[in-house]
């Protein structure tokens, strides 16, 4: 027998299908499994300093331009193509910890960063995916807040991989 979930657990199968505002006094899980969420997991994992989630490339290389010489790097891709002058695509196995060891990690996605900043209201944020589910899990069971799983999409429309996971982890609570 499945026990019944007592807690207040929303899955959000696109950014544009929430307002920001219900997201306050709860957690937010961000799932753009491939790759957003995977390639900053991969970064932290292997000793990035923070990763800056920015909405535009614009924005990401004024961001960049403001932090320390050395110490920053460019991130992301349009379309899933590495954008022209940034140091790294979107390619969770280009993060080794030769590259980002110490470093911050300016990053900008056609679809991640922009779901990050929509759920910009939660108290907290959350970068979930695969490779980090239990972790995520663990986290969530730890505490009594709503959760929302937001998923990031493919240029407005529904990912397979995004809501998979997100049912895995609402599963799993």
């Amino acid at each position: 027998m499945i026990p019944a979930m007592t807690r207040d657990v929303r899955v959000h199968l696109l950014p544009a299908l929430f307002e920001p505002e219900e997201l306050r006094g709860g957690i937010a899980v961000i799932l753009d499994i491939l790759r957003a969420s995977t390639t900053i997991i991969h970064a932290l994992a292997h000793g990035a300093r923070g990763v800056i989630p920015t909405l535009d490339v614009e924005t990401a290389q004024a961001v960049a331009r403001q932090l320390p010489a050395g110490g920053v790097l460019t991130g992301g891709e349009r379309e899933g193509l590495l954008i022209p002058g940034f140091d790294l695509d979107n390619n969770p196995f280009a993060y080794t910890r030769d590259v980002v060891a110490d470093k911050t990690i300016v990053f900008t996605t056609t679809n991640g960063t922009k779901a990050l900043h929509r759920a910009a209201l939660a108290d907290r944020v959350v970068i979930g995916s695969f490779v980090n589910l239990q972790g995520v899990v663990d986290l969530l069971a730890s505490t009594d807040a709503p959760v929302h799983l937001v998923c990031a999409g493919t240029r407005g429309k529904l990912s397979l991989e995004d809501v998979a996971c997100a049912g895995a982890i609402a599963w799993s609570l």
